[in-house]
C-alpha cells in the first residue's frame, strides 16, 4: 500500500475510534498521522524496510506498527478488529450532512441509534432536540440529512469506486480462461458519481469465473437470472456485476456495456440502417459476425469517428462523429500547470516551497497559490500583511528557483477571494490589484434564494479584479446540494466579461458541472481545472478534473492551464491591464 492509501485506512480507524467513544487523544493522534502521510509522499515500503517509519512528522511508535503491517500484509488487525465492533448501521450516518463520528457515538450511546430509520423515529418524536449539544434547529437539519442521503445511499464517488474497479479487475485478470477483462459502465465513461461497478469478462469457460466472482459478496438485491452476468453486494455496499462473453464477441460487448443507453440505441439504430445487427454479442451481417479487433473499427463500420468513452452519453457525438467533427480531447499529459492551491499560510498542509517542488516534479512550467482571504477566518484566511508577506517569499523563491529559459518555473500570486453576502470580493481593490489573478468562490450564506444568490455571483463576476469564478454551484457529491443559482444568467455574464469558470478537480466536488462544462465552452468561457489542493498530494487531483473536462467536450485549448507560462503570462497581464481602461 502507498501513502495515500496507508492514511485512507488511518482516517477510517479514526473515525471507527470515534464511533466507538474511544479515547479521544488516540483518534486525533491517527487523523493527524493520516494527515502527515498524505502530505509526505513517502516511500512507505523503503521506510518501513529501514526501520524510519517513525522518521515522518506525526508518527509514533505504535502506528508505525500498524503502518508497517499495512505495507506488508495490505490489511490491519486494529481496522478489522474496529469494523467488526461497529454496528454497520452508523457508516450510513456518516454521510448525513452536519453528523460526525463524535455527534453518532453520542446518538447511539444516549438513544441506541443505529440506522437511518433510527435517527428519522427518534428526530421525529423530538428525542434528539432534547440531548445536549443538539437542540430543535440541528433536529430538523438532520431530518433534512436523512431525506438527502436516502438520495445517495449505494451510490460512490469516481475515484472511491475505481479503487474498487481496479482491484476487481486484477482479481479478474489473473483467474484462469480469462482472455480479455476490462471495467465498463458509468465508470468507463468516468462519470463522477456511480452505482455500480461494472467488469466484463471474455472467456469460453464462464460459469466457474461468474461462481468465483460471486463468492466476492453477498448476492444483490434484485438481481437477475441472466446466465452470462453475476451480480453481487460489496461488504461496503457498493453493488458490482461481472458480465461473461464468448471471446469472439468481446469488441461489441465492451462498446455496448461501456455506452449509455442512448448512445447504445443510436448505434444500434445506425447499424439497422446499413443491413446490420448491433448486439452485445457482435455486429453482425446477415448471420456472419464482422470480424472486429478494436473498437474504433466497430464504429469505422458504421461511418464514424471513434467516440472516446467519456462521450458515450447520446448527447450528439454521432451526429458529431458522422461529421469527423468529434474534439481532440484535452489529456492530462496536456496540463502544465495549475491556479487554485492552498499552502500553510491558510488552511494548506504544505509550504509554498514544497508545493512549488511538487509542482515542478510533475514537469509543470508554473503553479499558481490561491489562498483563502480574510473572510474565511476559519480556513486561516490571509490578512493584507500576511499577503505581503506571501508575495515576498513567493518573489524570492521564483529569483532563486524559476530558472530561466526552456526550463523557467514561475510562481504566480494568486488569492480565493471570498465573494461577500453583497456580491463584493473580499480585500479592498488596491489589495486586489496586487495580485496576478484572483479567484472568487462563494463559502457561506448557502441558504439565499435563487435570485439572491444569481445577483450575489453576477455582482462579482463585473467586478474587474475577478479573474475565475470557483466551484460556482458550492456542490459536494454526496454530501451536499449545490446551492440555487440560475446557472445559465452566470454563464452568460462570466461570457461577456471574459471570466473564467474552474473545474473545481477535487473529486467531492468537480464543478462545474461537466453538462455546463461545455455550454460554457460555446460562449468562448476559459476553463482552468484547478485541483484546490490543500497538500503536495492533492495536486493529483487535476486527473478527476480532466476527466470532466473531457466529458465537456473540451479540447486542450479550452483550458487555460494548457497554455504555457508565456501566454498565462501575457493573459493575466493582459487582464489587469484591462482594468485600468
Amino acid at each position: 500500500m502507498n501513502a495515500t492509501e496507508v492514511a485512507r485506512v488511518l482516517d477510517e480507524i479514526a473515525t471507527l475510534g470515534e464511533l466507538n467513544g474511544e479515547n479521544p487523544f488516540r483518534t486525533r493522534a491517527f487523523a493527524n498521522a493520516a494527515r502527515a502521510l498524505e502530505a509526505s509522499g513517502a516511500d512507505l515500503p523503503a521506510l518501513a524496510a529501514a526501520g524510519e517509519l517513525t522518521s515522518i512528522k506525526g508518527i509514533g511508535e505504535g502506528i508505525a506498527q500498524i503502518v508497517r503491517e499495512l505495507v506488508q500484509t495490505g490489511r490491519s488487525s486494529l481496522y478489522d478488529e474496529l469494523r467488526a465492533q461497529t454496528p454497520s448501521g452508523l457508516f450510513e450516518l456518516l454521510k448525513v450532512p452536519g453528523l460526525g463520528a463524535k455527534r453518532i457515538h453520542t446518538l447511539h450511546a444516549e438513544l441506541g441509534v443505529e440506522t437511518l430509520d433510527a435517527l428519522e423515529d427518534a428526530a421525529r418524536a423530538g428525542r434528539v432536540a432534547a440531548l445536549g449539544g443538539f437542540g430543535a434547529k440541528t433536529e430538523q437539519k438532520l431530518l433534512e440529512g436523512v431525506a438527502f442521503v436516502r438520495t445517495t445511499l449505494d451510490r460512490r464517488r469516481y475515484p472511491q469506486a475505481m479503487d474498487v474497479a481496479a482491484r476487481l479487475l486484477e482479481w479478474l485478470r489473473a483467474r484462469d480462461g480469462v482472455q480479455a477483462a476490462e471495467i465498463v459502465g458509468a465508470l468507463r465513461r468516468r462519470l463522477e458519481v456511480v452505482e455500480a461497478v461494472e467488469l466484463l469478462a471474455a472467456s469460453d469457460a464462464p460459469a466457474p469465473l461468474l461462481a468465483a466472482f460471486r463468492a466476492l459478496g453477498a448476492p444483490a438485491e434484485g438481481a437477475g437470472a441472466d446466465e452470462g452476468c453475476a451480480e453481487i453486494r460489496l461488504p461496503d455496499g457498493l453493488r458490482a456485476t461481472l458480465r461473461c462473453v464468448p471471446p469472439r464477441a468481446w469488441v461489441a460487448a465492451v462498446v455496448w456495456e461501456t455506452g449509455g443507453d442512448t448512445h447504445r440505441a443510436a448505434l444500434a439504430a445506425r447499424a439497422a440502417e446499413r443491413g446490420l445487427r448491433l448486439e452485445r454479442d457482435g455486429l453482425w451481417r446477415g448471420a456472419a459476425p464482422e470480424r472486429l479487433q478494436r473498437e474504433a473499427e466497430l464504429y469505422a463500420a458504421l461511418g464514424l469517428q471513434y467516440v472516446p468513452p467519456e462521450l458515450r452519453e447520446g448527447l450528439g457525438e454521432l451526429d458529431a462523429a458522422a461529421a469527423g467533427a468529434l474534439p481532440r480531447l484535452v489529456e492530462l499529459s496536456d496540463l502544465r500547470g495549475t491556479f487554485h492551491c492552498h499552502t500553510t499560510y491558510s488552511d494548506g498542509k504544505a509550504t509554498l516551497a514544497e508545493m512549488a517542488e511538487a509542482a515542478r516534479a510533475k514537469g509543470w512550467q508554473y503553479l499558481g497559490i490561491a489562498d483563502h482571504s480574510p473572510y474565511a477566518a476559519y480556513a486561516g484566511g490571509l490578512k493584507p500583511a500576511a499577503v505581503t508577506k506571501q508575495h515576498r517569499e513567493i518573489d524570492a523563491w521564483n529569483r532563486e528557483h524559476g530558472g530561466a529559459g526552456q526550463g523557467r518555473f514561475r510562481l504566480f500570486k494568486g488569492t480565493e477571494s471570498d465573494i461577500l453576502p453583497d456580491g463584493s470580493l473580499d480585500y479592498d481593490a488596491d489589495v486586489l490589484a496586487r495580485f496576478d489573478y484572483v479567484v472568487g468562490s462563494v463559502h457561506s450564506g448557502f441558504n439565499l434564494s435563487r435570485r439572491e444568490m444569481t445577483d450575489r455571483v453576477l455582482r462579482a463576476i463585473e467586478n474587474p479584479h475577478l479573474t475565475m469564478l470557483g466551484h460556482p454551484t458550492g456542490r459536494l457529491l454526496l454530501g451536499r446540494s449545490g446551492f440555487a443559482i440560475e446557472l445559465d444568467e452566470v454563464i452568460d455574464a462570466a461570457a461577456a466579461h471574459g471570466v473564467l469558470i474552474e473545474i473545481n478537480a477535487d473529486p467531492h466536488r468537480l464543478d462545474l458541472d461537466w453538462r455546463h462544462v461545455r455550454q460554457a465552452a460555446q460562449k468562448g468561457i476559459l476553463i482552468p481545472v484547478n485541483p484546490d489542493a490543500h497538500s503536495t498530494g492533492g495536486l493529483d487531483n487535476v486527473a478527476f478534473g480532466v476527466n470532466m473536462a473531457r466529458k465537456g467536450w473540451l479540447q486542450a485549448r479550452d483550458v487555460l492551464n494548457t497554455w504555457t507560462l508565456e501566454e498565462v503570462e501575457e493573459f493575466f497581464a493582459q487582464r489587469k491591464q484591462a482594468r485600468t481602461r
